[in-house]
């Protein structure tokens, strides 16, 4: 017996694993009615993705699981490039605090104890419904109305259903069936590497013995990746060689013998062992009307920066606010073009990073090692210099944002502070109302905020100043207290930035009369 769901859903979003509960978390903040389906009824319990950023943790912020994921998580420790001699050719950090997003930028993290806080999440919002159990089978992509996509789902007990959805947003992993069913190609950024990657919980008593720092092994014989992971879990990625390729598994005896390096059995056991191709993908099609990609289903990278999981949050802070204007009427259809049109780029520049990464990584003639590695010391000066991790990764170079600064297109800093005079510091976020901000370095005069007023109104958005601003009404004055967004400010030589709701910055004005023409160039472009 077919099964209709009773109303039509805003967005229907295919698979429940971290991108897919985001994106359903930020659209049921917004009201946003949604519906997720998962063809499986668990979480998977094994870790898999391994590393957050520090945009990834404003995300969780947003969405109030920040707190909990603190005793699941530790910051990212520094990485250090071993050439073919075992002496350091690259060394990453995060830089010292204050970070300029007030989390540290990067940490490693327990997969399932992040996807039960996203699912606990989804489950307090009352215009998310969640279906276990229940796979997509095929979608049609528009009614006789024209004005939704229909899906026909099976439910746990085999009977078809459907349901219709304004959108449909598939993240349904790198297999994604979606994205076969549409037809829609994966563009080849040309790198395939077989690897083992194989997490540990090792004793306790073992913890001290293995290296306090993340270690990327460019040994020719076998390039090797170490990483210190929360509490008692250490994982290593061991480059296949070309006789062990083939295999979609490796013998717990051989794996053991990979590690003898650093542990014996019985200093830890095999929480997880997987081989995979470290192969780098991007979708050539983000969009075919009703239905988008996110995600694995729409990219696919090295594990070398950690970004494939942070990617995939990105789409979905990028298309959730976008879904959200186009289905209050805020925007027209058209906004939906613009999540491809910066994700796609972005994601492969990210991706050629990580490429060159691997390049390093992965070479195999100790003749080439020892040149490789002669000549990045050689760019240091001769002598090792720690370069900022988050300083590798792009941001929006296309789309909705002005290109003409360097600041447009890259997160805007969150500060901590506290809004007038009360109460304790806190983070940025916190304090202010989602949705677009204008900040301004120094408070404007009532004549210049007034002229302010039409463009806020027409943006839906919130002035913030530093500093205070008198009585000025509809103005929020923000006391910061690390000076993070002052000095951002400096750097940039601005006096005004417009945010987006992603965080991102659209762009900047020396100050508030150059902000009004600002805001309403944003109107324009986001309601072209």
């Amino acid at each position: 017996m077919n099964h209709t769901f009773d109303e039509p859903v805003d967005v229907a979003v295919i698979g429940f694993g971290p991108v897919g509960a985001t994106l359903a978390a930020l659209l049921g903040r917004r009201g946003r009615r949604v519906a997720v389906f998962d063809k499986s009824d668990q979480i998977y319990p094994l870790p898999r993705a391994f590393a957050l950023d520090h945009e990834a943790m404003r995300t969780f912020q947003e969405l109030g699981i920040a707190g909990a994921l603190a005793t699941h998580m530790t910051p990212y420790r520094p990485t250090i490039y071993q050439g073919a001699d075992g002496k350091p050719i690259q060394h990453f950090d995060m830089g010292p605090s204050p970070y300029p997003l007030a989390w540290a930028p990067s940490y490693t993290f327990n997969q399932p104890a992040l996807e039960l806080s996203l699912r606990r999440a989804v489950g307090e919002m009352p215009s998310v419904s969640v279906h276990l159990g229940h796979e997509v089978v095929s979608a049609d992509q528009a009614d006789q109305d024209g004005e939704y996509a229909t899906l026909s789902v099976q439910a746990p007990d085999g009977a078809p259903a459907q349901v219709r959805a304004r959108y449909v947003v598939a993240c349904d992993g790198g297999t994604s069936p979606m994205r076969k069913r549409l037809g829609l190609g994966m563009k080849s950024l040309e790198f395939d590497e077989p690897w083992i990657v194989v997490d540990m919980h090792v004793n306790e008593d073992m913890l001290d013995c293995l290296p306090a720092t993340n270690i990327q092994y460019c040994d020719p014989a076998r390039p090797c990746t170490y990483v210190v992971g929360p509490g008692t879990h250490r994982r290593w990625e061991f480059l296949l060689l070309p006789h062990e390729a083939a295999h979609r598994e490796m013998p717990h005896d051989a794996i053991w013998a990979l590690l003898s390096p650093w542990l014996a059995p019985h200093q830890a056991r095999i929480w997880r062992a997987a081989t995979y191709r470290f192969h780098a993908v991007v979708l050539e099609q983000w969009r075919q009307q009703r239905v988008l990609l996110a995600g694995d289903a729409a990219h696919q990278m090295p594990p070398f920066l950690a970004q494939g999981m942070c990617q995939g949050l990105r789409d979905a802070l990028n298309l959730a606010w976008k879904l959200d204007w186009v289905l209050r009427g805020e925007a027209p259809d058209a906004l939906l073009d613009s999540y491809g049109t910066e994700r796609g780029p972005q994601v492969e520049d990210t991706t050629q990073t990580v490429k060159r990464l691997g390049l390093i990584i992965c070479e195999r003639d100790a003749e080439r090692a020892t040149e490789r590695d002669r000549g990045l010391r050689a760019q240091q000066g001769g002598e090792v210099r720690m370069q900022l991790r988050q300083s590798l990764l792009p941001g929006v170079r296309h789309g909705l944002i002005e290109d003409e600064h360097g600041a447009s297109g890259t997160p805007f800093p969150q500060a901590v502070g506290r809004i007038g005079q009360q109460g304790a510091a806190q983070m940025m976020d916190d304090l202010l109302p989602h949705g677009f901000l204008l900040f301004l370095r120094d408070p404007p005069s009532r004549e210049q905020f007034g002229r302010l007023a039409a463009g806020l109104r027409a943006l839906h958005a919130t002035a913030v100043c530093l500093g205070d601003a008198g009585n000025l009404e509809d103005l929020v004055c923000l006391a910061e207290a690390d000076g993070v967004i002052a000095r951002w400010f400096d750097k940039q030589g601005c006096g005004a930035a417009l945010v987006r709701p992603d965080h991102v910055v659209y762009g900047v004005a020396a100050d508030p009369d150059g902000a009004q023409a600002l805001l309403e160039r944003a109107r324009i472009k986001l309601r072209q």
